[in-house]
């Protein structure tokens, strides 16, 4: 009996396996490439006056970005996410509410895929429909795999973060992107707050704003160039 059950268990699990591998299929962590280039992206935004500071410190650079809306805060600033789009950073899609996307159903996944860009697309002025999407904590269930895969987006992860959303040390913060850094790299930081329903209260970001300036500085010292994830995936 019980070699039965652990059969079961195996076919199982193996099953399981199977479902989580298909799900991220397709989905980018980073790029081979020979070139030492690197993409910021900032996730949850806009967030007032953070957002605000960062464009100005990503101009005083001369970087481009690529800026992961969350719709509902677009909803909520609009004249902030213009003000990326206008600073010609690349936007791309986050979700509406930022839930965790684990379901199997495609249907409330894609609503939430396709609010968001119904957003962007009416308060941005963009000349291109964002085809890149990060799910939200990168967590990629099988429904938000099959509304990606349908919609024609592309899923894009990250190779290395700053863990900006619970460390408060600028310093820190740096040191946990430049340490593992490679030719390639999508970085993860933030400039709003996910994990909020109330836009108005999203956490400061003046940290990452900080810490950016910090990677910029050192990766430029290093001989690496910035690009968008899309000017990326090009290369």
């Amino acid at each position: 009996m019980w070699r039965k059950g652990l059969i079961l268990l195996t076919i199982v699990v193996i099953g399981l396996v199977a479902v989580i591998y298909w799900s991220y299929s397709g989905a980018i962590v980073r790029l081979p490439v020979d070139a030492k280039v690197v993409a910021l992206t900032f996730d949850d935004g806009p967030n007032p006056p953070h957002t605000e500071a960062l464009l100005k410190l990503l101009a005083e650079h001369d970087v481009k970005a690529t800026f992961f809306l969350k719709g509902s805060h677009v909803e909520a600033f609009p004249d902030t996410a213009r003000m990326v789009a206008r600073a010609d950073h690349e936007v791309a899609n986050h979700s509406y509410s930022h839930k965790p996307m684990i379901s199997l159903q495609r249907e409330s996944m894609q609503e939430e895929i396709v609010r968001t860009g119904e957003l962007i697309d009416t308060h941005l002025e963009l000349d291109y429909s964002p085809r890149l999407f990060r799910p939200p904590y990168g967590i990629q269930g099988p429904g938000v795999k099959r509304a990606i895969d349908e919609l024609g987006m592309i899923s894009i992860l990250m190779s290395d973060h700053g863990s900006d959303w619970e460390v408060t040390d600028p310093a820190l913060i740096a040191e946990a992107v430049l340490k593992s850094v490679e030719p390639g790299a999508i970085i993860l930081l933030h400039d709003g707050h996910g994990d909020v329903d109330d836009p108005y209260r999203q956490d400061s970001r003046a940290p990452t704003v900080e810490a950016t300036g910090i990677i910029i500085q050192s990766l430029k010292s290093r001989g690496y160039d910035f690009v968008t994830v899309s000017e990326l995936l090009a290369r």
